[in-house]
Protein backbone atom coordinates (compact mmCIF):
# COMPACT_ATOMS: atom_id res chain seq x y z
CA UNK A 1 0.00 0.00 0.00
CA UNK A 2 1.27 3.46 -0.86
CA UNK A 3 0.58 6.70 0.99
CA UNK A 4 -1.53 7.86 -1.99
CA UNK A 5 -3.70 4.74 -2.16
CA UNK A 6 -7.29 5.40 -1.06
CA UNK A 7 -7.79 2.51 1.35
CA UNK A 8 -8.30 4.11 4.79
CA UNK A 9 -11.83 3.87 6.28
CA UNK A 10 -13.26 7.22 7.46
CA UNK A 11 -14.25 6.24 11.02
CA UNK A 12 -11.62 8.29 12.88
CA UNK A 13 -12.25 11.39 10.78
CA UNK A 14 -15.98 11.32 11.44
CA UNK A 15 -15.08 11.16 15.13
CA UNK A 16 -12.80 14.17 14.58
CA UNK A 17 -15.74 16.07 13.05
CA UNK A 18 -17.86 15.18 16.08
CA UNK A 19 -15.22 16.36 18.56
CA UNK A 20 -14.63 19.62 16.68
CA UNK A 21 -18.34 20.40 16.58
CA UNK A 22 -18.72 19.61 20.29
CA UNK A 23 -15.89 22.08 20.94
CA UNK A 24 -17.81 24.73 18.99
CA UNK A 25 -15.87 24.64 15.70
CA UNK A 26 -17.26 24.24 12.20
CA UNK A 27 -15.77 21.26 10.39
CA UNK A 28 -16.56 22.65 6.92
CA UNK A 29 -12.93 23.65 6.30
CA UNK A 30 -11.64 20.23 7.40
CA UNK A 31 -11.76 19.05 3.80
CA UNK A 32 -10.12 22.11 2.23
CA UNK A 33 -7.86 20.94 -0.59
CA UNK A 34 -9.52 17.52 -0.81
CA UNK A 35 -11.70 16.00 -3.52
CA UNK A 36 -14.60 14.83 -1.35
CA UNK A 37 -17.35 16.37 0.77
CA UNK A 38 -18.22 15.96 4.45
CA UNK A 39 -21.26 13.95 3.36
CA UNK A 40 -18.99 11.57 1.46
CA UNK A 41 -16.66 11.37 4.46
CA UNK A 42 -19.63 10.32 6.58
CA UNK A 43 -20.23 7.30 4.32
CA UNK A 44 -18.55 4.17 5.73
CA UNK A 45 -17.75 2.96 2.19
CA UNK A 46 -15.58 6.02 1.50
CA UNK A 47 -11.83 5.43 1.44
CA UNK A 48 -9.16 8.09 1.79
CA UNK A 49 -5.38 8.08 1.39
CA UNK A 50 -2.74 8.59 4.06
CA UNK A 51 -1.88 11.92 2.44
CA UNK A 52 -5.58 12.93 2.61
CA UNK A 53 -5.50 12.05 6.31
CA UNK A 54 -2.45 14.22 6.96
CA UNK A 55 -4.08 17.18 5.21
CA UNK A 56 -7.25 16.82 7.30
CA UNK A 57 -5.19 16.71 10.50
CA UNK A 58 -3.30 19.83 9.37
CA UNK A 59 -6.63 21.54 8.62
CA UNK A 60 -8.04 20.51 12.01
CA UNK A 61 -5.06 22.00 13.86
CA UNK A 62 -5.44 25.21 11.84
CA UNK A 63 -9.19 25.48 12.50
CA UNK A 64 -9.05 24.78 16.23
CA UNK A 65 -5.60 26.01 17.21
CA UNK A 66 -5.73 23.19 19.77
CA UNK A 67 -2.47 21.20 20.05
CA UNK A 68 -4.26 18.62 22.24
CA UNK A 69 -6.84 17.76 19.58
CA UNK A 70 -5.39 14.30 18.86
CA UNK A 71 -5.67 13.24 22.50
CA UNK A 72 -9.19 14.67 22.75
CA UNK A 73 -10.23 12.64 19.71
CA UNK A 74 -8.70 9.53 21.29
CA UNK A 75 -10.51 10.20 24.57
CA UNK A 76 -13.83 10.37 22.68
CA UNK A 77 -13.47 6.98 20.94
CA UNK A 78 -16.35 4.53 21.31
CA UNK A 79 -16.41 0.92 20.14
CA UNK A 80 -18.63 1.88 17.20
CA UNK A 81 -15.93 4.27 15.96
CA UNK A 82 -13.80 1.22 15.11
CA UNK A 83 -16.45 -0.24 12.82
CA UNK A 84 -16.80 -4.01 12.68
CA UNK A 85 -13.40 -4.46 14.34
CA UNK A 86 -14.80 -2.69 17.40
CA UNK A 87 -17.57 -5.26 17.76
CA UNK A 88 -15.05 -8.10 17.42
CA UNK A 89 -12.91 -6.56 20.18
CA UNK A 90 -15.86 -5.83 22.49
CA UNK A 91 -17.24 -9.37 22.32
CA UNK A 92 -14.02 -11.39 22.68
CA UNK A 93 -13.16 -13.41 25.78
CA UNK A 94 -10.08 -11.82 27.36
CA UNK A 95 -8.01 -8.66 27.23
CA UNK A 96 -5.19 -10.51 25.45
CA UNK A 97 -7.63 -11.80 22.83
CA UNK A 98 -8.91 -8.23 22.39
CA UNK A 99 -5.39 -6.94 21.72
CA UNK A 100 -4.71 -9.75 19.25
CA UNK A 101 -7.95 -9.16 17.36
CA UNK A 102 -7.26 -5.42 17.29
CA UNK A 103 -3.83 -6.05 15.78
CA UNK A 104 -5.13 -8.57 13.26
CA UNK A 105 -8.00 -6.44 11.97
CA UNK A 106 -6.75 -2.88 12.50
CA UNK A 107 -6.93 -2.23 8.75
CA UNK A 108 -10.73 -2.61 8.95
CA UNK A 109 -10.90 0.42 11.28
CA UNK A 110 -7.88 2.48 10.24
CA UNK A 111 -4.70 2.26 8.23
CA UNK A 112 -2.92 5.15 9.84
CA UNK A 113 -0.70 3.29 12.32
CA UNK A 114 1.01 -0.06 12.73
CA UNK A 115 0.29 -1.75 16.06
CA UNK A 116 1.98 -4.72 17.65
CA UNK A 117 1.05 -6.51 20.89
CA UNK A 118 3.80 -8.64 22.41
CA UNK A 119 5.31 -9.72 25.75
CA UNK A 120 8.04 -7.49 27.21
CA UNK A 121 9.38 -9.05 30.41
CA UNK A 122 6.62 -8.98 33.03
CA UNK A 123 4.53 -6.73 30.80
CA UNK A 124 2.50 -6.83 27.62
CA UNK A 125 3.39 -4.02 25.23
CA UNK A 126 1.16 -2.50 22.57
CA UNK A 127 3.30 -0.36 20.27
CA UNK A 128 2.15 2.24 17.76
CA UNK A 129 3.88 4.01 14.89
CA UNK A 130 2.56 5.96 11.89
CA UNK A 131 2.31 3.81 8.79
CA UNK A 132 4.25 6.43 6.82
CA UNK A 133 6.24 9.53 7.69
CA UNK A 134 3.67 11.86 9.24
CA UNK A 135 5.64 15.00 10.08
CA UNK A 136 3.72 17.36 12.36
CA UNK A 137 0.75 14.95 12.40
CA UNK A 138 2.70 12.15 14.10
CA UNK A 139 1.80 13.23 17.63
CA UNK A 140 -1.89 13.46 16.67
CA UNK A 141 -1.85 9.89 15.31
CA UNK A 142 -0.16 8.46 18.40
CA UNK A 143 -2.37 10.39 20.83
CA UNK A 144 -5.54 9.27 19.05
CA UNK A 145 -4.35 5.66 18.79
CA UNK A 146 -2.97 5.01 22.29
CA UNK A 147 -5.40 7.41 23.96
CA UNK A 148 -8.32 5.63 22.32
CA UNK A 149 -7.15 2.18 23.45
CA UNK A 150 -6.67 3.24 27.09
CA UNK A 151 -9.98 5.09 27.18
CA UNK A 152 -11.96 2.18 25.77
CA UNK A 153 -10.41 -0.37 28.10
CA UNK A 154 -11.18 1.82 31.10
CA UNK A 155 -14.74 2.33 29.90
CA UNK A 156 -15.43 -1.35 29.20
CA UNK A 157 -13.31 -3.08 31.85
CA UNK A 158 -13.09 -0.65 34.78
CA UNK A 159 -10.37 1.12 36.74
CA UNK A 160 -8.19 -1.96 37.22
CA UNK A 161 -6.87 -2.04 33.65
CA UNK A 162 -4.92 1.20 33.62
CA UNK A 163 -1.41 0.76 32.19
CA UNK A 164 1.72 0.36 34.27
CA UNK A 165 3.47 2.85 31.98
CA UNK A 166 3.04 4.63 28.64
CA UNK A 167 6.02 5.69 26.51
CA UNK A 168 6.17 8.29 23.76
CA UNK A 169 8.89 8.97 21.20
CA UNK A 170 8.40 12.75 21.26
CA UNK A 171 9.02 15.38 23.99
CA UNK A 172 6.38 16.06 26.64
CA UNK A 173 3.75 18.47 25.24
CA UNK A 174 2.71 21.69 26.94
CA UNK A 175 -0.59 20.06 27.97
CA UNK A 176 1.02 17.05 29.69
CA UNK A 177 -1.49 17.34 32.55
CA UNK A 178 -4.16 16.10 30.13
CA UNK A 179 -2.01 13.02 29.48
CA UNK A 180 -1.68 12.45 33.22
CA UNK A 181 -5.43 12.73 33.78
CA UNK A 182 -6.25 10.34 30.93
CA UNK A 183 -3.56 7.65 31.14
CA UNK A 184 -3.34 7.66 34.99
CA UNK A 185 0.08 6.00 35.08
CA UNK A 186 3.77 6.94 34.83
CA UNK A 187 4.58 8.57 31.47
CA UNK A 188 7.94 8.61 29.71
CA UNK A 189 8.79 10.86 26.77
CA UNK A 190 11.60 10.86 24.18
CA UNK A 191 11.63 7.06 24.25
CA UNK A 192 12.66 4.64 21.45
CA UNK A 193 9.03 3.88 20.61
CA UNK A 194 5.42 4.71 21.43
CA UNK A 195 3.82 1.98 23.51
CA UNK A 196 1.48 1.07 26.36
CA UNK A 197 2.68 -1.40 29.01
CA UNK A 198 0.23 -3.47 31.04
CA UNK A 199 0.99 -6.05 33.71
CA UNK A 200 0.87 -9.47 32.05
CA UNK A 201 -1.50 -10.72 34.78
CA UNK A 202 -4.25 -8.55 33.26
CA UNK A 203 -4.24 -10.42 29.97
CA UNK A 204 -6.51 -13.23 31.19
CA UNK A 205 -9.06 -10.82 32.61
CA UNK A 206 -12.48 -11.52 31.09
CA UNK A 207 -14.13 -8.89 28.92
CA UNK A 208 -17.53 -8.11 30.56
CA UNK A 209 -19.32 -7.95 27.18
CA UNK A 210 -17.80 -11.24 25.93
CA UNK A 211 -19.97 -13.21 23.52
CA UNK A 212 -18.23 -16.05 21.60
CA UNK A 213 -20.95 -16.25 18.93
CA UNK A 214 -20.79 -12.49 18.32
CA UNK A 215 -16.98 -12.62 18.16
CA UNK A 216 -17.07 -15.36 15.54
CA UNK A 217 -19.61 -13.45 13.45
CA UNK A 218 -17.64 -10.18 13.71
CA UNK A 219 -14.38 -11.91 12.77
CA UNK A 220 -16.01 -13.45 9.69
CA UNK A 221 -17.30 -10.01 8.71
CA UNK A 222 -13.83 -8.46 9.19
CA UNK A 223 -12.27 -11.22 7.08
CA UNK A 224 -14.86 -10.64 4.36
CA UNK A 225 -14.18 -6.89 4.34
CA UNK A 226 -10.44 -7.51 3.96
CA UNK A 227 -10.98 -10.11 1.24
CA UNK A 228 -13.33 -7.76 -0.64
CA UNK A 229 -10.78 -4.96 -0.54
CA UNK A 230 -7.93 -7.27 -1.53
CA UNK A 231 -9.93 -8.57 -4.49
CA UNK A 232 -10.12 -5.03 -5.85
CA UNK A 233 -6.34 -4.77 -6.03
CA UNK A 234 -3.77 -6.50 -8.20
CA UNK A 235 -2.11 -9.66 -6.96
CA UNK A 236 1.01 -7.59 -6.22
CA UNK A 237 -1.02 -5.22 -3.99
CA UNK A 238 -2.67 -8.18 -2.27
CA UNK A 239 0.67 -9.83 -1.48
CA UNK A 240 2.09 -6.56 -0.21
CA UNK A 241 -0.97 -5.98 1.99
CA UNK A 242 -0.68 -9.51 3.38
CA UNK A 243 3.00 -9.06 4.21
CA UNK A 244 2.38 -5.93 6.31
CA UNK A 245 -0.69 -7.33 8.05
CA UNK A 246 1.28 -8.65 11.06
CA UNK A 247 4.18 -6.31 11.86
CA UNK A 248 7.37 -8.23 12.56
CA UNK A 249 6.10 -11.48 11.04
CA UNK A 250 6.50 -12.26 7.35
CA UNK A 251 4.64 -15.36 6.14
CA UNK A 252 6.20 -17.69 3.59
CA UNK A 253 4.84 -17.80 0.05
CA UNK A 254 3.09 -21.10 0.81
CA UNK A 255 1.06 -19.46 3.59
CA UNK A 256 0.20 -16.42 1.46
CA UNK A 257 -0.88 -18.63 -1.44
CA UNK A 258 -3.11 -20.65 0.90
CA UNK A 259 -4.69 -17.42 2.18
CA UNK A 260 -5.53 -16.56 -1.44
CA UNK A 261 -6.93 -20.07 -2.10
CA UNK A 262 -4.32 -20.83 -4.75
CA UNK A 263 -1.25 -23.01 -5.08
CA UNK A 264 2.27 -21.67 -4.65
CA UNK A 265 3.01 -22.20 -8.34
CA UNK A 266 -0.16 -20.33 -9.36
CA UNK A 267 0.79 -17.38 -7.16
CA UNK A 268 4.32 -17.32 -8.60
CA UNK A 269 2.92 -17.29 -12.15
CA UNK A 270 0.45 -14.52 -11.32
CA UNK A 271 3.24 -12.37 -9.88
CA UNK A 272 5.46 -13.07 -12.88
CA UNK A 273 2.69 -11.82 -15.18
CA UNK A 274 3.01 -8.49 -13.34
CA UNK A 275 6.81 -8.51 -13.74
CA UNK A 276 7.18 -9.17 -10.03
CA UNK A 277 8.04 -11.95 -7.58
CA UNK A 278 7.31 -12.83 -3.98
CA UNK A 279 10.91 -12.17 -2.95
CA UNK A 280 11.06 -8.76 -4.64
CA UNK A 281 7.83 -7.68 -2.91
CA UNK A 282 9.13 -8.95 0.44
CA UNK A 283 12.42 -7.10 -0.05
CA UNK A 284 10.54 -3.90 -0.93
CA UNK A 285 8.33 -4.20 2.17
CA UNK A 286 11.37 -4.78 4.38
CA UNK A 287 13.26 -1.90 2.78
CA UNK A 288 10.43 0.58 3.27
CA UNK A 289 9.78 -0.52 6.86
CA UNK A 290 13.49 -0.35 7.71
CA UNK A 291 13.69 3.18 6.33
CA UNK A 292 10.58 4.19 8.29
CA UNK A 293 11.95 2.77 11.55
CA UNK A 294 15.35 4.39 11.00
CA UNK A 295 13.94 7.83 10.22
CA UNK A 296 10.89 8.02 12.52
CA UNK A 297 11.86 6.04 15.65
CA UNK A 298 14.68 5.74 18.15
CA UNK A 299 14.73 1.95 18.02
CA UNK A 300 18.14 0.30 18.22
CA UNK A 301 19.52 -1.28 15.08
CA UNK A 302 19.14 -4.84 16.36
CA UNK A 303 15.48 -4.12 17.24
CA UNK A 304 14.81 -2.79 13.74
CA UNK A 305 16.52 -5.84 12.24
CA UNK A 306 14.11 -8.17 14.08
CA UNK A 307 11.08 -6.07 13.11
CA UNK A 308 11.93 -6.37 9.42
CA UNK A 309 12.61 -10.10 9.64
CA UNK A 310 16.35 -10.46 10.29
CA UNK A 311 17.57 -12.30 13.39
CA UNK A 312 21.20 -11.72 12.39
CA UNK A 313 22.25 -8.07 12.53
CA UNK A 314 25.08 -8.49 10.01
CA UNK A 315 22.62 -9.94 7.47
CA UNK A 316 20.35 -6.94 8.00
CA UNK A 317 23.23 -4.50 7.51
CA UNK A 318 24.24 -6.27 4.31
CA UNK A 319 20.66 -6.33 2.99
CA UNK A 320 20.07 -2.66 3.81
CA UNK A 321 23.25 -1.60 2.05
CA UNK A 322 22.13 -3.61 -0.97
CA UNK A 323 18.79 -1.79 -0.97
CA UNK A 324 20.04 1.76 -0.45
CA UNK A 325 23.79 1.79 -1.05
CA UNK A 326 24.31 3.00 2.53
CA UNK A 327 24.83 1.40 5.93
CA UNK A 328 21.77 1.71 8.23
CA UNK A 329 23.36 4.08 10.76
CA UNK A 330 24.77 6.23 7.97
CA UNK A 331 21.26 6.44 6.48
CA UNK A 332 19.81 7.41 9.89
CA UNK A 333 22.42 10.14 10.45
CA UNK A 334 21.82 11.54 6.97
CA UNK A 335 18.06 11.60 7.55
CA UNK A 336 18.51 13.47 10.84
CA UNK A 337 20.33 16.38 9.20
Amino acid sequence: MGADKKCIPPFMFNLMVRVMEQEGYSADALIDGLAFSLDQLACEDTRISFHDALLMIENAYRITGDPALGLKVGMAVNIGDWGMMGYAVASCGTLWEALQIGQRFSRVATRLTDNRAEPEGDYISLSSRPLYTAGDAERFLIEEDLGGVVGLLHRYMGDGVYPREVRFSYPAPSYVELYEAHFRCPLKFEQPQNCILWGSELMERAVPSRNPAATEMAIRHCEALIAEEDDRGSVVDRVRSRLVQEPGRYPAIQEVAADFNMSESTLRRALKEHDSSFQSILNDVRRKLAIEYLTTSRLKLDEIAVLVGYTDLSNFRRAFKGWTGQAPLEYRRQGAR
